[in-house]
């Protein structure tokens, strides 16, 4: 009896002895973590291009196209802009003739309230004459007038400038000591610019095409290798024509989404359009590149 005893008691304490070694494997084969691919799978997927999109709804409805030829948003990214004037972004809804030439429209400041008219242009013209008169919501008002020749514009009025195009588009002073050119010749792989005062060159430029549907515009001074006081245009050329575009110096310039743009740029009022946008948006030494390349891709899918 005492020798059963003594083995039931030994027995036991083995099954005891197992019983604590499963519960103490248990605890350790505990793996919570499944929690972590989920969060990384429910994260916001990003855009994969980087191009902006100026137009979209922010704090502020969504601005879309109604009936105008042109729609143009214009934001202006540089620091304390929107601290300095209230907000940050034009909206230039422009339009243009049955054959193509730009006939007018009203830009608008886009605020928290919507859209407000900032300025009202209108655009006559007789066979040989372009004028364009500005009146703002501040009473000021000011006009230019475009005199039309073979393959050039003269400008009197608000400013004073000629332009021509021909294998490039050129903005020049009318003593012609000062001239910007860009080239327009889509069948090169490179673009230049370049922009002169007399005989010296205060800066160069060209376009690039590293992808489908991209560009990119690069402009500095000569002796600037790393471009450290120019300015760089990244472009996308959506599959419908509109384009998205963002400049970008030593600070951020802008972001724009400019749908139409492309199709008063491929006519036969390429230049004198060219004209009338560099007259009505400003921002000339940003803006002046893209109209080039917009008149370059005439016909082109490049």
């Amino acid at each position: 009896m005492k020798k059963n005893y003594f083995f039931f008691l030994f027995m036991a304490g083995i099954v005891v002895l197992f019983m604590l070694a499963s519960c103490k494997q248990a605890k350790v084969t505990e793996k919570p973590l499944q929690t972590v691919p989920q969060q990384a799978a429910s994260q916001p997927k990003t855009s994969e291009s980087g191009a902006p999109h100026p137009e979209a709804a922010t704090k502020m409805p969504a601005i879309e196209r109604k009936n105008e030829s042109i729609l143009l948003v214009y934001k202006h990214t540089g620091f304390g802009y929107v601290e300095s004037y209230g907000f940050d972004t034009y909206v230039f809804r422009l339009l243009a003739d049955p054959s193509g030439q730009i006939s007018g429209g009203i830009v608008y400041q886009r605020t928290s309230d919507g859209e407000v008219e900032a300025i009202h242009y209108n655009v006559t013209r007789s066979s040989d004459e372009i004028t364009l008169a500005a009146s703002g919501a501040d009473k000021k008002s000011w006009s230019a007038t475009l005199k039309l020749k073979d393959s050039s514009i003269d400008v009197s009025g608000q400013q004073k400038l000629s332009a021509k195009l021909d294998k490039a588009l050129v903005f020049a002073s009318t003593d012609g000591n000062y001239s910007e050119s860009y080239s327009i010749d889509q069948a090169a792989p490179e673009m230049p610019s370049e922009i002169k005062k007399g005989d010296s060159t205060l800066e160069k430029g060209k376009w690039t095409f590293p992808e489908n549907n991209k560009a990119i515009y690069v402009q500095t001074k000569p002796d600037d290798t790393e471009n450290t006081e120019g300015f760089q245009v990244s472009l996308w050329r959506e599959d419908n024509g509109d384009l998205r575009f963002r400049t970008e110096g030593p600070t951020p310039i802008n972001e724009v989404y400019a749908s139409g743009l492309s199709a008063v740029l491929a006519g036969d009022h390429a230049l004198s359009n060219a004209v009338l946008l560099d007259l009505m948006l400003g921002e000339s030494r940003y803006l002046r590149p893209v109209y080039a390349f917009a008149i370059s891709r005439r016909g082109s899918g490049k």
